[in-house]
């Protein structure tokens, strides 16, 4: 077996490109030479050959990581570079001072602070850092105007040290573990009340910016142990209620020592940023004057006398340009003449294009009358009407015999000579059609029973009887079938027939439909006076893309302006001296919010809020930076073209759609929701309840809010598929008039009106399947529904209160009026 077997392996595939081995043997020491390119100098290429251009390259990356991580920590201990942070003190319970808190707070930073209108500016030189501070009243709304433009909240909560000790060690496993679970245990130690939930509810609500929590009285309590237990309590129940990214921490400014940890914290804590104000140009103002000395001018409005009033602070969140509208939260929009600076140099100034005040239309009554057609469209009508008369007689039908094409029946002129023929054919079918029915199963025998007339069944007794009876009989008949049904009677819609008006006058302006989702309903079919009014974009998305881009012109953020505001009322100053210690905030408006339209909200029940809201009930709401007193209207959350309004907002209703005539918004802009209260409930010291959240949909006129109501009968006779229903109507012109309406039964039956009998409303109907005594027959109407137009901002230079109602409960005419 010896010997050479002739074997060769395979070469290595290495590729196209030459292996190391073979460039070496075939260049035989030769250097390749390019043009151009000597040794001393190599060859430089895109992706680098020098011996250095490696070390380039890594020396280049950590620059930029170094940058980067430089410009992150300035973030986190500047917030927005130059500009100071905004520290706001909210007290949580009656006996928290937030003023001490404050005090401890800044005196750990150091001396000579610069004290504005409630604003305190002060310095850090050992942590870099600038701090705005300033404390709220121990108003609900001032304090979530103050939550507004707020970098970090400081919530101020007094310790309890009047109760009995409580041993962390029986109650530690009591505590929740899931952070969802919203709970609080007076009893161990947490010293948050109902108020302080409620505000810190609606706070989250509106957009938690970066959190700190501060106690008060914690060295009072002997027990370390035991101060130890309160703050583990207090720091799990902030992480129960607040999102994973939100990160509170407790401290105690009692000391020295510990309000420097505390300003510590304050410095290098991450700024929370939130999408909704910093879309916005916003500031907290801290100086507020007159721009000059001169004669109040009356208004080209109403003949109010106004001035120019100079509002200054630094600018956040986006560039602002004098052509944009200047709101003041609570004190309503204004133009703005100008903006200056510290030296007050101009920094910006209005041109042609200059939003206005105008925030709805004028209709015109004329606009809508008739006017005589043109020749054009009487033309154009004359030929509509041809085509339609061609089309009606191509579809006409002709009776012809059996075996006609339609070749035959288009030459046929007169189908009368064929009737005598049709109704032989048709007696020869029905016997054809009797030897069938022999021979159907146990189904179509019943479905063919069904068609026999209930009245040859029932005999004509018993109209004679029923029409005999007086309406007190009738009356007190329907009261004790209603009340004998009540407990079945499920249907929130359900509505009265009555008795003393007729159901075509009564619900004239309801209509039946086929399909809730599919059936034509024109959005431009008789809209009310008010929709002349509003304003309506053809293209919303893009009108929020353009009107979301930075203005060319604008003043940048970080800058500490001047804004000088047009026509301000001079009341204002008065109103502002009066709530000196509430924050004032301003905020630019972008294009087109000032005009109204017909918002929508995705809203959403404070659970803490057990009352049901009724539709068009009178809510303070903030949207944003803007308030507005409304009287919304409710539906159910769709996504089409149509949804059903809902009377009332229940406490069991997770979603739910809220609208209302509103200055337009763009996404993503929350809602807050607030009950008014009474006078004397005010004067008590109590605070609008918070009712609902959420947040902003597309504004949309044309969505068709629909207001379903059943109509219900009984049942008075029945015979298989057919039954004689009574109390659905009264009278026999209303079962004529609703008689292309459908109408079903609680079991689930489906049918039509055949024929009215007698006159007092009974009626005889006919339905897919055997009617039993015992159900129910309903008739579904819709109509249009529409907010109401009381929308007015809230403003606290109105006359009467906003956030009031009368003792009974409902508004005052005077403050209705005042409002619209």
């Amino acid at each position: 077996m010896g010997g050479n077997s002739g074997q060769r392996n395979k070469a290595h595939k290495h590729g196209k490109h030459a292996s190391k081995s073979e460039t070496k043997e075939n260049s035989k020491g030769r250097v390749l030479k390019l043009a151009g390119v000597s040794r001393k100098a190599p060859m430089s290429i895109k992706g680098g050959l020098d011996s250095g251009a490696k070390a380039k390259r890594m020396q280049q990356q950590q620059a930029r990581v170094k940058s980067k991580r430089e410009s992150m920590v300035n973030v986190m201990r500047l917030g927005r570079k130059g500009a100071p942070k905004v520290v706001g003190f909210i007290p949580i319970g009656d006996t928290t001072d937030q003023k001490v808190a404050r005090r401890q707070i800044q005196e750990s930073c150091d001396p000579g602070a610069t004290e504005y209108e409630g604003v305190a500016y002060v310095k850090t030189a050992k942590h870099n850092q600038t701090f705005a501070m300033l404390h709220s009243t121990d108003s609900q709304q001032d304090q979530l105007d103050l939550a507004k433009v707020c970098d970090t909240i400081v919530f101020v909560i007094r310790v309890n040290t009047e109760g009995d000790d409580v041993d962390p060690a029986t109650v530690e496993p009591d505590l929740p573990d899931d952070k969802t679970v919203q709970t609080w245990y007076s009893d161990i130690g947490l010293c948050i009340d109902d108020a302080g939930r409620q505000i810190l509810s609606a706070i989250n609500c509106q957009g938690l910016p970066s959190v700190c929590v501060l106690l008060q009285g914690l060295h009072l309590i002997p027990n370390a142990k035991k101060r130890r237990h309160v703050e583990r309590i207090h720091l799990r129940y902030f992480q129960s209620i607040m999102t994973a990214d939100v990160v509170p921490k407790v401290f105690s400014a009692d000391t020295p020592d510990k309000a420097a940890v505390a300003v510590r914290y304050l410095c290098e804590q991450k700024t929370r940023p939130l999408k909704w104000r910093d879309i916005r140009p916003y500031f907290l103002v801290d100086t507020v004057r007159w721009r000059d000395d001169s004669q109040p001018v009356p208004s080209e409005a109403d003949g109010t006398p106004v001035k120019e009033l100079a509002v200054s602070g630094y600018l956040r969140g986006k560039a602002l340009s004098a052509n944009q509208l200047m709101h003041l939260t609570s004190y309503g929009t204004y133009q703005i003449v100008c903006i200056l600076d510290d030296e007050g140099k101009e920094l910006s100034v209005p041109n042609a294009e200059q939003e206005g005040l105008q925030y709805c239309q004028v209709p015109d009554p004329m606009e809508g009358e008739q006017t005589w057609p043109t020749e054009e469209e009487l033309a154009e009508a004359e030929r509509a009407e041809k085509k339609k008369k061609q089309k009606a007689e191509k579809m006409m039908k002709v009776k012809v015999p059996k075996g006609f094409s339609s070749y035959q029946a288009a030459w046929v002129a007169d189908p009368a000579q064929f009737e005598e023929l049709d109704s032989n054919d048709e007696e020869e079918d029905d016997d054809k059609m009797d030897v069938k029915s022999r021979a159907t199963t146990k189904y179509s025998r019943v479905s063919s029973a069904a068609q026999t007339d209930v009245e040859e069944v029932l005999g004509g007794d018993w109209l004679a009887k029923d029409e005999a009876m007086t309406d007190e009989e009738r009356a007190a008949e329907l009261q004790r079938l209603r009340e004998a049904s009540q407990d079945d009677r499920d249907f929130p819609d359900e509505v009265d027939t009555p008795m003393h008006i007729p159901s075509r006058m009564r619900f004239q302006k309801y209509r039946g439909l086929q399909s809730f989702r599919t059936s034509e309903w024109d959005p431009n079919e008789s809209l009310p006076l008010d929709y002349a009014r509003i304003f309506k974009f053809q293209n919303f998305r893009r009108t929020q893309k353009i009107a979301l881009s930075t203005p060319e012109e604008g003043v940048p953020v970080e800058t500490r302006v001047t804004v000088i505001l047009k026509s301000v009322p001079v009341t204002f100053m008065q109103a502002w001296e009066e709530r000196k210690d509430a924050p004032l905030v301003a905020s630019g408006l972008l294009k087109h919010e000032q005009k109204y339209t017909v918002m929508h909200f995705l809203m959403q029940r404070n659970k803490e809020y057990d009352e049901p809201i009724k539709s068009k009930t009178r809510l303070v709401i903030h949207v944003g930076f803007r308030k507005v007193v409304a009287n919304p209207i409710y539906s159910d959350v769709c996504k089409g073209d149509r949804t059903k309004f809902a009377r009332y907002f229940h406490a069991g209703d997770k979603f739910i759609m809220m609208s209302f005539y509103g200055p337009t918004c763009y996404s993503p802009t929350p809602a807050l929701c607030f009950q008014p209260i009474t006078r004397s409930e005010k004067e008590a010291g109590a605070e609008m309840p918070f009712v609902s959240f959420g947040a902003s949909e597309l504004p949309n006129p044309d969505l068709l809010v629909l207001k379903k109501i059943v109509l219900t009968g009984h049942v008075y006779k029945t015979h298989k598929r057919q039954c004689i229903v009574r109390y659905l109507f009264h009278n026999e012109e209303d079962v004529k008039w609703f008689q292309p309406v459908e109408i079903y039964t609680k079991l689930g039956y489906r049918g039509r009106i055949l024929k009215s009998v007698g006159t007092h409303g009974y009626m005889k109907a006919t339905f897919s399947g055997i009617v039993q005594g015992h159900d129910v027959v309903c008739m579904d109407l819709w109509k249009r529904v529409y907010p109401k137009w009381t929308t007015a901002a809230y403003s606290n230079l109105a006359a009467a209160p906003q956030d009031e109602t009368s003792d009974e409960g409902e508004e005052s005419e005077e403050m209705m009026e005042q409002d619209a």
